[in-house]
């Protein structure tokens, strides 16, 4: 009989359309139960990444709202607003798949997490882009829970790694064998055939935790990063239902032999060359589908 497995969460307060889903496949699982929802509770409801929630939600129109929100990208993050621009002209031209997965609802109206206790914490700083947690939430999430799944607090480090004896799940947008950091936009810009995800134990190297699993889903000929994300999001909804079930039936996660080189986000941030060239590639192959 496979071992009962009891999970934890790490969330923002609004949750994905494909986090919810792949939350409710894990939900599903036999002698599985969500025990403890944690919140961060740094992210302000005016904060950027609400800001970005909001301009998802309204989809394909277009308000004051956008223009703020794109001075502010401009002035946090450089030429990366210049690339959620294009996405937004994207969905404006009826390419809505990533905007449908990124839908967002707050994490009390979650049905699969009712029998969960959900509370808030902040993120402690540990230095540079890393965060850890406050030990009681750490102490209580390693007593009440086997394993945990991140889908916030930023990069983690520190004892809430070990808390848990399955440790914290996380997918990266690549297989970390092959790209790290950036992953998936460079295999857009090498044009791989297919896209692949890996649901990884997090270690304090960035994108170097130990596998649980590797999944990967054909792409069709000449891929919009639209394309891709419809992909990556796909499966994300499976990837960790698969890995809580490996690890239910004994599968030793494993630190693989090489890992792919590191692709810095500072990339899309500060490198019109690269920005410039992903930008034309994708509207490119938006104009080919559209004259097709």
């Amino acid at each position: 009989m496979s071992e009962r497995m009891r999970v934890g969460v790490l969330a923002n307060p609004m949750l994905t359309r494909f986090e919810e889903q792949a939350l409710e496949n894990v939900a599903a699982l036999d002698r599985v139960s969500i025990e403890e929802v944690v919140v961060d509770g740094s992210v302000a409801e005016g904060s950027a990444l609400a800001a970005g929630a909001d301009a998802v939600n309204q989809g394909t129109s277009i308000s004051p709202s956008d223009l703020k929100l794109f001075v502010e990208v401009v002035r946090e993050s450089g030429l990366k607003a210049f690339i959620h621009g294009d996405e937004k002209l994207g969905w404006l031209l009826g390419e809505t798949e990533q905007m449908e997965w990124l839908q967002s609802g707050p994490v009390t109206e979650v049905d699969c997490l009712d029998g969960a206790t959900v509370r808030e914490c902040e993120p402690v700083s540990a230095g540079g882009p890393w965060n850890t947690l406050p030990e009681d939430t750490t102490t209580d999430l390693g007593e009440s829970c086997d394993v945990v799944i991140r889908f916030g607090f930023g990069l983690l480090k520190g004892p809430i790694l070990d808390a848990p004896e399955h440790g914290v799940l996380s997918v990266h947008t690549s297989d970390i064998r092959e790209y790290r950091g950036m992953g998936h936009k460079i295999s857009f810009m090498n044009d791989d055939s297919s896209v692949s995800i890996t649901l990884q134990q997090l270690s304090e190297e960035i994108d170097g935790g130990r596998i649980v699993a590797v999944m990967s889903r054909d792409l069709p000929s000449e891929p919009t990063l639209d394309d891709v994300w419809d992909g990556v999001y796909a499966l994300q909804t499976e990837i960790f239902a698969d890995g809580i079930e490996r690890l239910q039936d004994g599968f030793e996660p494993f630190q693989p032999e090489e890992l792919g080189p590191y692709y810095p986000h500072s990339l899309q941030q500060h490198n019109p060359r690269f920005v410039a060239r992903l930008l034309a590639k994708n509207n490119w192959r938006r104009l080919r589908k559209r004259l097709s």
